[in-house]
Formats: C-alpha cells, sequence, structure tokens
C-alpha cells in the first residue's frame, strides 16, 4: 500500500494541477546581490535578533518597530557593502504612546559578517552640493533628525568602503507559520526569539 506520504507526490507528478506552486523569481532577479541568498539573509537577520531583541527593539516583522532592513551596495560595482536597519519606528511618535528603548538605537548596520555597530559612528559629516542635495538638507534632513533617523542617504559612502553606493530594500513582515513551506510566494524567513519562540517572516523587495 502506498504510503501517504507517496501517494501525494504520485497524484501532485499525475495532475500537474496539484503540484506546489512554482517559487517567485529569485533575489537576484528582484535587485538583491546574488551572494545574499534566502539562506544569507535569514542568518544575518538571526544574529542580529539574537544581539537585539528586547535591546534594539520589541516587535520584529512589525512596521511599528522593526519590518525592514536597506542593502547598501557598491553604486559601481553591485557589490554588498552591509545591510542598514531602523527599529523602533514609531516608538516615542505617539503621545502616550510606547517609549523609545534608546532614543541613541535606532539605526544599525550590520557587516555580512554579521557585526553589528551603531549606524552614526558612518554618518556624513557634510553634504555634496547641487540642488536635489540642497533640498534634502534644508527639508528632509531636519525631520529625520528629529525622529533619531538615519537615512542610507545620510551615511558618509567612504566609511562604508565605497566611493558611492545605493540601497535596495529588503521587507520581513510576520506571518502564520502554517503553511510556510508550501512553496508558494511569499518566501519565508524563519527566525526564532530568544525565548526560543519561532518567527515566520514573508520576504519581499523593493
Amino acid at each position: 500500500m502506498l504510503s501517504v506520504l507517496a501517494l501525494t507526490s504520485f497524484l501532485a507528478a499525475a495532475q500537474p494541477g496539484l503540484a506546489r506552486v512554482p517559487p517567485p523569481a529569485r533575489l537576484s532577479e528582484l535587485g538583491l546581490p546574488a551572494e545574499l541568498t534566502e539562506n544569507r539573509l535569514q542568518a544575518l537577520l538571526q544574529t542580529f535578533v539574537d544581539t537585539g531583541y528586547g535591546v534594539r527593539f520589541r516587535r520584529l516583522g512589525d512596521e511599528s518597530d522593526f519590518d525592514h532592513g536597506h542593502v547598501l551596495l557598491d553604486a559601481r560595482t553591485g557589490a554588498p557593502l552591509a545591510i542598514l536597519y531602523h527599529t523602533q519606528e514609531l516608538a516615542g511618535a505617539i503621545p502616550g504612546g510606547e517609549a523609545l528603548l534608546d532614543p541613541n538605537g535606532r539605526n544599525w548596520i550590520q557587516w555580512l559578517d554579521g557585526r553589528v555597530e551603531n549606524a552614526r559612528r558612518y554618518e556624513r559629516e557634510s553634504y555634496p552640493r547641487s540642488g536635489d542635495w540642497d533640498w534634502f538638507v534644508a527639508r528632509e534632513l531636519p525631520k529625520l533628525r528629529a525622529r533619531g533617523t538615519i537615512t542610507d542617504r545620510m551615511l558618509d559612502p567612504g566609511r562604508l568602503g565605497a566611493a558611492e553606493e545605493r540601497s535596495v530594500q529588503w521587507t520581513f513582515t510576520r506571518r502564520s507559520c502554517a503553511g510556510a513551506d508550501t512553496g508558494a510566494a511569499p518566501r519565508t524567513l524563519r527566525v526564532v526569539l530568544p525565548d526560543r519562540t519561532p518567527v515566520c517572516l514573508a520576504l519581499s523587495v523593493q
């Protein structure tokens, strides 16, 4: 008698409509460098969670706190340099709401070997002069600094190891782990919190 697994495999092969949904495009086709596979991103995120949960952020995969990172790339070669994370996104923004864990701890650089540093160490000391940059410095920069946010434009490429840099945002949204192994979109990263709670995160690239 066929086992349930064997029977399922047989039916899927015999009836294409029952086969698993093909996975979405490779991450490299969505703008991320080939070096950053799903497994690599998952491992880096796990390292960040291991050292930062309850210190840098409270809620993983929640847009009000921590749900995305910006892969910093060498603009000339496309090689990945590091990941810029923003945490505590809405903490302290609403009167009477959740307070910031650390007003100076909202922006983090994670190097590709897993090391994490405060992004303030890599902030620009001065900005280029052009119409676009002058507008950014006059209009956007004061708002960002008021919120304690450091964007990729505020980072000094030279300190990151590149003459110029650009970024690609990847988002990890918390989802139910039920059905996460279907092979269909969205891709799912799996991270374990320090208390051993498993968290499933739907991965997307913008």
